[in-house]
């Protein structure tokens, strides 16, 4: 399980997804549910924290992204 607890305008918000592939898929959708300069709180998987260079959804879609490859 993803969960991410980002910043969307003034309050902070979470979502979660079954998995990190799940979360690439729903970003390359034509209106994905989180926009790209979202600043990210905290991100886990599987209950493990990730850690990120670029903390911002764009960022988390890179590193997931690049995993795959």
């Amino acid at each position: 399980m993803l969960k991410i607890k980002y910043e969307n305008g003034g309050g902070t918000e979470s979502i979660e997804y079954p998995s990190a592939a799940a979360f690439v898929a729903n970003q390359r959708l034509e209106i994905p549910d989180l926009e790209d300069y979202y600043k990210i709180v905290e991100v886990t998987l599987d209950g493990k924290p990730v850690e990120l260079k670029d903390k911002t959804i764009i960022g988390l879609y890179k590193k997931f992204d690049d995993e795959t490859k």
